[in-house]
């Protein structure tokens, strides 16, 4: 069956698809090529049912198993497989049943996701070491990236900067407390940089929902000039540019976020911005294919690496960012970001 004529059922990360998960890949995809489809639910037929970490995903693991004519592909996009703590998979598992995410209870979210996997006509990851994971029980795995298409805005163009140099950090309040891992970095130079902080003003405890409290209360002991700026779609874009050097510090304590994609960076690359990360494993591998040597292993890194551009003339940091801004657009170009997904339908048995 051609894909353009199946009847597909999305379990997006957000019931209106507004959320980047959902606009920066597949309504993304979609919406290129000429895709219809509907928030999918349980009851309704579908010929498939794309299902991320959102939907229901031990509702659709049984109906696969109910139904072997729907093709179910299923997108895990986040490393949730690095959460082994038999804790934290229960807490996981009983709170989307009492959430109403799942429609029964599966309490181990651990096997929950493995259940998954192995139903699945074919799982999207976003990087080599979950695919790594993910092909123990299935092995029709396809990695995928974001694309931002037209949500970010005109790329840098003027290098010069400042009296000090102006660090930005970009993302959603939930990663914000990974900046606190070079804060005494920051301390020790404040007197050379400034840290401006483009993010949600709230941030909450648990699901997303929960306990909320001022995102500015995370950036409290740093001794550096902060300025913060509420993230929106229509002026973010300006906050980034406007700083010297975008900065991805990550809690190496963090394995879940140390398994996160390289899709900041690509971001950031494409803003024309050069970039200083902490050294993960995906941030490593597009680092050492765009041929630059910008990731830091631990304090001393971030040190010597801020260091280097603070003192980097203004010309020597456009060039960093132009290297890293053509490799972006070569690698995770439109069409790149599409096969991808052509791909995964593709094991799914799907025809274009």
């Amino acid at each position: 069956m051609k894909l353009a004529e199946a009847r597909i059922g999305y379990a997006g990360y957000s019931r209106d698809f507004s959320v980047p998960g959902d606009r920066r890949r597949f309504v993304a995809y979609a919406a290129a090529r000429n895709l219809t489809f509907e928030y999918a639910h349980l009851a309704s037929d579908y010929h498939l049912a794309l299902v991320t970490h959102n939907g229901d995903i031990p509702g659709w693991t049984e109906r696969k198993k109910l139904n072997q004519s729907l093709k179910l592909v299923f997108e895990l996009a986040d490393s949730y497989f690095t959460r082994t703590g038999l804790a934290a998979r229960y807490l996981k598992g009983v709170a989307r049943r009492a959430l109403g995410i799942d429609n029964r209870l599966s309490p181990d979210f651990l096997s929950t996701l493995i259940a998954g996997c192995e139903a699945a006509d074919a799982v999207i990851c976003s990087t080599e070491e979950q695919a790594a994971t993910i092909r123990r029980y299935n092995p029709k795995v396809v990695t995928s990236f974001d694309w931002f298409g037209d949500e970010i805005g005109p790329t840098k163009s003027d290098y010069r900067r400042g009296e000090k140099l102006r660090l930005v950090w970009e993302g959603q309040s939930t990663t914000l407390s990974n900046l606190r891992s070079i804060r005494d970095v920051l301390n020790d130079l404040k007197d050379r940089v400034e840290l401006h902080v483009v993010s949600d003003p709230r941030v909450y405890r648990y699901f997303g929902r929960f306990l909320p409290h001022a995102s500015e209360d995370l950036l409290q002991g740093f001794e550096c000039d902060v300025h913060f700026h509420s993230w929106s779609r229509a002026t973010f874009s300006s906050y980034v540019t406007a700083a010297d050097v975008a900065i991805i510090p990550i809690d190496p304590a963090n394995a879940f976020a140390r398994g996160k994609p390289e899709n900041k960076l690509v971001m950031l690359w494409q803003l024309g911005m050069p970039v200083l990360t902490s050294d993960t494993p995906a941030y490593r591998r597009a680092m050492d294919s765009a041929g630059l040597d910008l990731t830091c292993a631990d304090s001393t890194d971030w040190r010597a690496k801020l260091g280097r551009m603070i003192e980097a003339s203004d010309e020597e940091r456009e060039r960093i960012a132009r290297q890293g801004r053509a490799f972006a657009e070569r690698a995770y170009s439109k069409d790149e970001f599409l096969k991808r997904f052509d791909r995964a339908f593709e094991l799914a048995g799907f025809e274009f």
